[in-house]
């Protein structure tokens, strides 16, 4: 009876994905701050512009502004 010869298996190598950009996300102090000093400035913005708003307005949209910057 003849002999079956082993047949050797390629193996394919998964390519990884091309390794994404990093984004280094803050620890909840920094994020606060960063978020403070946004809502600041919109605040500052908002009196020079003459718009109606208030400080919890700025602080969302400042906490939005944040939340984009490090992809949240």
């Amino acid at each position: 009876m003849p002999v079956k010869k082993e047949t050797a298996k390629k193996r394919t190598v998964k390519k990884a994905a091309p390794a994404a950009k990093k984004t280094i996300k803050p620890d909840l102090k920094e994020f606060l701050e960063e978020v403070q000093q946004k809502a600041y400035e919109l605040y500052q913005e908002r009196l020079r512009s003459g718009v109606a708003g208030d400080e919890m307005a700025d602080w969302f949209k400042a906490e939005k502004t944040i939340k984009e910057k490090y992809k949240l």
